[in-house]
């Protein structure tokens, strides 16, 4: 049973992790204005969201890691 949480739990985190760098890919269809503008809110959001997660640090910490 064990096993099958990590399994499980491990797909999770890889989806959302997914999911984070689709929202964070901008969209060639906007404007050179619209891209900077949100790429600067998108920006701020991660920072928040990594500020107040420690989830998503550990997380960011393993992707980093496994980059090696």
């Amino acid at each position: 049973m064990n096993q099958s949480f990590a399994t499980e739990l491990r797909k999770y985190v890889i989806q959302q992790f997914t999911q984070l760098k689709e929202w964070l890919r901008p969209n060639p269809a906007d404007s050179v204005a619209v891209k900077i503008f949100k790429g600067v809110y998108k920006s701020l959001a991660v920072l928040v969201l990594t500020a107040l997660s420690p989830v998503i640090i550990v997380v960011l910490i393993i992707a980093f890691l496994a980059a090696f």
